[in-house]
């Protein structure tokens, strides 16, 4: 028998506040399994597993206070020397799982369940059981989905790290004297997997504060309209009274000769680098492209961007995507826009060749690695299609839903990428909410007109509602306002005084139609704009609200002022 040692908690943390016990005398557990929710000043974590085997005895109870090096169980297994590994790769562990372990047949009747556990489906999950309803969660990989676990959260950090490299190499600007910094790539992955623990464990928090059942594992649609899913310690039958699909969405290949070497990364497996490869060839200006472009590029990678459209950035405003461009000519960032490629073939050094033509012409570039950020595809459960019916929608790649998330049958919902309306982590979690509200028995629909999106670059961009791009193609009158952050004391201080804060406005109804701001702490500063499209306040009325000195913020203000000529520190 081997005594169970809480060796770690969260960060600098000594003790905590044993939250939900997830495990129970008799589970057969590997390492990484979750062991039990804490809580401490610092938040809600999870407590994971370093042992393999099967448990005979739990030490701690929910709600008292445990500290590092305290026994919390035991177990008949040992310590795994592998955190994290598989079965497969544990052959204990792969005994005790296969072998005297068996699944738990279950039936199961809900109000509510939510196949997949993402940005959408968790919020959802939430929502719903705030409202009264039975909810079951069945997530297929891990709880968060790709926004917490291999997008959003996790390029933050690299963002963060990448962000502290370049201030460090302009730190002489502000009298600050350094020599020769140096980037631990396998640091900051560490830190990226720390922070993604921690938030995984808050959201696993949540979940079984709300009373929600969570199932590990792939959820099956049966022509009945049933769900079946089974792990190593549940085989379920689950009879729901709806369905909210939000499987999600997936990182897309091009269909070309050379897209499965190994050395060509989609944004997941380049977030699992350890060394920072010398060259890089990205396929694809778009958002994520153009992130990791200028992250790598901070870390000391050669950046080569392929772009197909004439442009980076092509769906922005081009004022926008100018100084993108400066400041990507400043990094030594190489664009190539009008460019497709048709072919990646490996060298015999390693290294990666990347076949492209620009318009007779036909081209290489070679790199290290090459990363494929050419958009995601949505993971559309094709039984689910198959068992319900289901309309998908025009282009034939999401499910077609109404604005009350209903898809073409009244059993099912759908929300986030799987509909492929705008795929972004925070329209997934308002559609979960709008969706979890109409099933239990409230009317309110989905509106897109003043959703803001946020890209992580240097500089930052924040943008919401209508573009100059969109007026112009829909013939929308209306008048363009700047104000430069050159003219804000805050940005010049901190030495970003680049970018500006720009306004779409309809002088006749005297409501502002969209906004863009580009600059320090624009994906932030954004939100200002969001409650005044969306309720169409009468911007005359803003005119005097007041804004703390020194702020960045001040620029939103004097934007506002601008569009009537009133801006006091720009002419």
């Amino acid at each position: 028998m081997t005594k169970i040692i809480l060796n770690r908690l969260s960060g600098e943390d000594k003790k905590a506040r044993v939250g939900k016990i997830l495990v129970q005398e008799g589970d057969c557990i590997k390492s990484g399994d979750g062991l039990f929710h804490a809580e401490s000043s610092k938040g809600n974590f999870l407590v994971k597993s370093e042992y393999d085997g099967i448990i005979q005895k739990i030490c701690i109870q929910e709600g008292e206070t445990v500290a590092i090096g305290q026994e919390i169980g035991e177990i008949d297994g040992e310590k795994s020397s592998a955190p994290h590994s598989t079965p497969q790769e544990n052959n204990k562990a792969f005994q005790y799982s296969f072998g005297l372990a068996q699944p738990k047949k279950e039936e199961i009747s809900c109000d509510i369940a939510i196949l997949g556990g993402g940005p959408g489906g968790y919020v959802a999950a939430i929502r719903a059981a705030q409202l009264g309803a039975a909810v079951v969660l069945i997530e297929k990989e891990k709880i968060g989905g790709t926004c917490l676990n291999v997008g959003c959260i996790p390029t933050k950090t690299y963002v963060k790290s990448a962000h502290l490299m370049d201030e460090i190499s302009r730190s002489e600007e502000f009298g600050i004297l350094t020599t020769n910094p140096a980037l631990d790539l396998s640091l900051v992955r560490k830190r990226k997997n720390e922070v993604v623990d921690r938030l995984v464990g808050g959201i696993r928090y949540l979940l079984d504060k709300a009373n929600i059942r969570v199932i590990q594992g792939e959820g099956k649609i049966a022509e009945d309209g049933s769900i079946t899913v089974k792990n190593a310690k549940t085989d379920a039958v689950i009879h729901p009274g709806k369905i909210i699909l939000a499987t999600g969405s997936s990182p897309a290949r091009l269909p070309i000769p050379g897209a499965e070497l190994p050395g060509v990364l989609t944004n997941q497996e380049v977030l699992e680098l350890t060394e920072i490869p010398k060259s890089m060839v990205i396929i694809g200006g778009g958002v994520i492209g153009m992130e990791f472009a200028m992250i790598f590029q901070s870390f000391g990678c050669k950046v080569t961007v392929v772009e197909f459209m004439d442009r980076i950035l092509f769906n922005f405003d081009e004022d926008l995507v100018a100084l993108i461009e400066e400041a990507c000519r400043e990094r030594g960032i190489e664009l190539i826009p009008a460019a497709k490629v048709v072919e990646i073939a490996e060298a015999d050094d390693g290294t990666n060749i990347v076949t492209y033509t620009k318009g007779e012409q036909r081209k290489y570039l070679v790199g290290e690695k090459v990363l494929m950020a050419v958009g995601r595809k949505a993971l559309i459960p094709e039984d689910a299609v198959a068992a319900f019916d289901l309309e998908l929608n025009e282009r034939q790649n999401g499910i077609k839903v109404d604005n009350h998330m209903r898809t073409s049958n009244e059993k099912v919902f759908a929300i986030g990428d799987v509909t492929n309306i705008i795929q972004l982590a925070h329209i997934a979690s308002h559609q979960g909410v709008i969706a979890a509200e109409n099933i239990m028995g409230l009317d309110n629909t989905m509106e897109y007109n003043a959703v803001p999106s946020a890209v992580f670059l240097s500089p930052e961009i924040g943008i919401v509602g209508l573009c100059e791009k969109e007026a112009a193609e829909q013939q929308i009158p209306h008048q363009v306002t700047l104000f430069p952050f050159a003219a804000n004391g805050k940005a010049l201080s901190q030495g970003e005084a680049k970018g500006f804060v720009k306004i779409l406005s309809d002088p006749e109804q005297k409501i502002i139609l969209g906004a863009a701001v580009i600059g320090p702490g624009a994906t932030d500063l954004i939100a200002h704009f969001s409650p005044l499209i969306k309720e169409k306040m009468d911007y005359t009325k803003l005119k005097h609200m007041i804004l703390a000195h020194p702020t960045t913020a001040e620029s939103i203000h004097e934007a506002i002022l601008g569009i009537e000529g009133g801006a006091i520190h720009f002419a």
